[in-house]
């Protein structure tokens, strides 16, 4: 009988395509090592219990093939491979479904003896004999497939052997691997497990792999770039100086791996970083893949337009826009267009998580989650960042607790994954210390300018008592005023908006809402009208506004620094003016201390209150001595745990800091997503979304839903569980009804909260 891995598709065909697709990631004994994971990971499929699976006739325990195909696998590789291959191969096709988890959950506790304290094992190895029972009654049609990949013999071998020695063995090699705790095993399985899995979908799905991305050359680029930038100004030249001084750096430097672009704000980065990670490229040869790293979806979309517009003129980039030039994160589109493959949504998707692109514009959720993680859908792209130049943009963003794990992350990527990186910010963070700065003379360029200025007013100030002295305050000027909290934000609003064009800006507001606020702010702006917007730190990164006064809500230092940022921007104003509040409660609180906690904020306040006024020329030194500060006295628990983690396998299970449990996204466990349905568009894509769960066929129902997805995140909003009970919950979402919007939703402050909630999302 013809055995199928897919109802389309001859078994023995998908497992050399599987091979076929990433064997050019590989050399040498690499190359032998992947080969014999892609020719043995679905080895499980040769049972009649699968195929009848497959044709939807029967499905059972019986029918699973992860097991029985790592066990195969396993085999082969300790036939074959030398130590610590073998439990590699075993690891990466037991989990190339799932994600990975701790190898001591899926070997024996003892290398000597199995008991009956090896649960998962022994109920395992009930299933693995009746399957080995099935492939031996067809064993001869089985070993004509393996023959034709070399490995007939073993097949033979393998039909003889006692699975539970074959576990022992995998056991002996992960003790001693963890007893050598060397971060290398962590950096190998990760890569072969990901270049399973990546061309295991790709093949499962039809979607034909790229034979190579999509370059642009530094020249054609750059010639865009000047004519783009001729005859708009430069802030007396400073621009110009800056990208000229690093991208010669970059050519001094190009046999170091790690680098610095420590700029003010306002001083082109994007151009000056993609610039050198371009030159860079050129200089190291090869197609290197570029991927630009940003903290929030809103700089994302902003700086990849900056990119997009240069390639926009180029014929070979019209043609084939998705293998040049991608954008990926939650809220993106998916679309990755070819004009010789008419690819279905699905493939589409996929070939954007894979990141096939020669530029990747995304978020450090999807690069720290794939560096730092045991998920599947993240790993696929795990081999795509080997070779490539990382462009981290505003890393500060991260929370300081993990800056010793990233640090740690990147240095292993730069070891290991001959990874270049080039990090920009204006307020340098303590990581990388080895770094080249290729912006020579940096504190040079902060002293130069003197568009703002920090005034620290720490006396302590509640809500109301700023409301009032506000207003009694107020001048023909534009002002904008960042809270911490939403409460917080929506009280000083409520105070304010009987002045004058006063607008309010956070997360409250569903996402649809909220782009279309910084659209009309923006835009008022640049007429040069003397508004109020009243905002959380949604706004301290990635929105292009410039006012005149900028009031922040006591907070760490970095946070105030890039609120500075949307002050006096351009520096066509007089001076700007940067207060710093340190509001209150009513208990007395700060209320930076729901966010933050107290470690940062009190440094800050400790290197400020002392002061009347601080220039931006005398920023750099403040940040510098705030980082070392803050490093000090921050505790690395959370960080050194992950490391441990990372150096022990350790991915799942009942430790305090398994791979698992990191995510650069705080999750609030009493907070829920909740659609609101805000207009008639909303309503349709609801009703258009609940159509699309009625198709049984998953493939269709999933290519449906692709084409709706971003309409339908404009719609949702994280709001507290325990008001959960006013919400429908239709088919498992829980709705915001039109009719009930008058109630629970605001058009200017988006969800109405209780008075006491203090936990923030911004």
């Amino acid at each position: 009988m013809p055995f199928y891995s897919h109802p389309d598709k001859l078994l023995i065909e998908h497992l050399k395509e599987v091979y076929d697709i990433n064997k050019g990631l590989f050399e040498d004994e690499d190359r032998e090592v992947y080969r014999v994971i892609s020719i043995c990971h679905d080895f499980g499929k040769y049972t009649t219990y699968f195929q009848r699976h497959l044709f939807g006739k029967e499905t059972s325990e019986f029918s699973k093939h992860g097991f029985i195909s790592a066990i195969f696998g396993g085999y082969v590789a300790l036939n074959l491979l030398k130590e610590p291959y073998p439990l590699y191969v075993y690891l990466a096709i037991l989990h190339h479904h799932g994600n990975l988890e701790t190898p001591l959950e899926h070997l024996p506790k003892n290398f000597k003896k199995i008991d009956e304290g090896d649960i998962w094992v022994l109920d395992k190895m009930n299933i693995f004999k009746k399957q080995m029972e099935d492939i031996k009654k067809n064993k001869d049609e089985i070993y004509k497939d393996y023959e034709m990949v070399g490995l007939g013999q073993i097949f033979n071998d393998f039909l003889e052997e006692d699975a539970l020695d074959i576990l022992k063995e995998l056991r002996k090699i992960h003790f001693k691997i963890e007893r050598e705790q060397n971060e290398i095993h962590y950096v190998n399985l990760l890569y072969f497990y990901s270049a399973l899995i990546s061309a295991d979908k790709l093949s499962a799905s039809n979607t034909r792999a790229l034979d190579n991305i999509g370059v642009i050359e530094f020249d054609r680029l750059n010639r865009e770039r000047e004519e783009k930038i001729k005859g708009k100004q430069d802030i007396n030249g400073i621009r110009s100086s800056i990208f000229k001084n690093v991208l010669q750096n970059i050519q001094k430097n190009k046999d170091k791996s790690m680098f610095t672009i420590t700029a003010p704000t306002g001083t082109g980065k994007t151009y000056t970083g993609f610039f050198s990670a371009l030159k860079l490229r050129e200089l190291l040869g090869g197609n290197r893949r570029i991927i630009y790293s940003l903290p929030f979806t809103s700089i994302i979309d902003q700086n990849y337009d900056v990119i997009e517009e240069l390639f926009s003129k180029f014929q070979e980039y019209q043609s084939f826009k998705g293998r040049y030039l991608i954008k990926h994160h939650s809220m993106a589109d998916v679309e990755y267009l070819d004009e010789n493959m008419d690819y279905t949504k699905t493939q589409q998707e996929l070939l954007i998580e894979n990141w096939e692109s020669g530029v990747v514009v995304t978020t450090f959720v999807q690069l720290l989650e794939t560096l730092i993680g045991n998920r599947n859908r993240m790993l696929k792209k795990f081999v795509n960042i080997r070779g490539s130049i990382i462009l981290l943009d505003e890393v500060q963003a991260i929370d300081i607790k993990y800056y010793p794990l990233i640090d740690f992350i990147f240095n292993l990527a730069v070891k290991y994954l001959e990874v270049k990186i080039i990090m920009m910010t204006a307020t340098k963070p303590a990581i990388l210390n080895g770094a080249v700065e290729l912006l020579e003379g940096c504190d040079k360029y902060f002293s130069l300018f003197n568009r703002t200025k920090l005034i620290p007013r720490l006396e302590g100030i509640s809500v109301g008592e700023f409301i009032q002295e506000f207003k009694e305050n107020i001048q023909d000027k534009s002002y904008l005023i960042v809270c911490n909290t939403i409460n917080q934000s929506i009280e000083i609003f409520s105070g304010l908006k009987d002045l004058e064009d006063v607008y309010y800006l956070s997360t409250n507001l569903v996402p649809k809402h909220r782009r279309e606020r910084i659209k009309e702010v923006s835009e008022r702006l640049k007429r040069g009208d003397k508004i109020i917007l009243v905002s959380t730190q949604v706004v301290e990164a990635g929105v292009d506004f410039d006012f005149d006064v900028v009031i922040r809500d006591l907070a760490p230092l970095d946070s105030i620094i890039q609120c500075a940022g949307r002050c006096n921007r351009n520096g066509k104003k007089e001076l700007g003016e940067v207060y710093v509040y340190k509001m209150v409660n009513e208990k007395g609180e700060l209320f930076s201390k729901h966010v933050y906690g107290n470690t940062s904020v009190n440094i800050t306040k400790e290197l400020i209150e002392n002061k009347e006024v601080i220039f931006e020329k005398d920023y750099y030194n403040l940040i510098n001595d705030y980082f070392k500060m803050v490093i000090n006295n921050k505790q690395k628990d959370v960080s050194n745990g992950y490391i441990e983690s990372i150096k022990r396998l350790i991915f799942t299970g009942d430790y305090k800091y398994p791979l698992s449990r990191f995510s650069l996204i705080e999750n609030n466990p009493t907070y829920i997503d909740v659609f609101v349905e805000v207009d008639d568009e909303a309503v349709k894509t609801l009703k258009k979304y609940f159509e699309i769960l009625l198709i049984k066929d998953y493939e269709k129902r999933r290519e449906e839903y692709l084409k709706i997805k971003n309409q339908l995140n404009y719609y949702f909003i994280s709001v507290p569980e325990k008001t959960y009970k006013n919400f429908e919950n239709r088919y498992g979402i829980f709705v915001l009804p039109q009719i009930a919007l008058k109630d629970y939703y605001n058009v200017d402050t988006g969800l109405i909260r209780e008075k006491d909630e203090t936990f923030m999302i911004f």
